[in-house]
């Protein structure tokens, strides 16, 4: 199989990658699915992270993780964060 590389060349288009608005639409995303994982788990629950990743020359990526055994034993059992994800 043969990897494919994608380049942004247009300065205008790395800009909206890396602008405040985007970080702002990414970490609202993000949010909404912890929020919506969270609904029901006991403890810590599910933690939202957003940070500027290296792809493509820099874009705002987000992750939303298990912060404690709770959170990880509803994603195994009951499937709360892939539920929140892909409701």
């Amino acid at each position: 199989m043969k990897q494919v590389e994608i380049k942004f060349i247009s300065d205008g288009f790395k800009a909206i990658l890396q602008s405040d608005g985007t970080k702002a639409l990414v970490a609202s995303a993000a949010e909404k699915i912890q929020a919506s994982a969270n609904s029901g788990v006991e403890g810590e629950g599910f933690t939202a992270k957003t940070w500027m990743g290296g792809y493509g020359g820099g874009r705002w990526i987000a992750s939303v993780t298990s912060a404690d055994r709770a959170a990880a034993v509803a994603e195994s059992e009951n499937k709360a964060l892939s539920k929140a994800v892909h409701p």
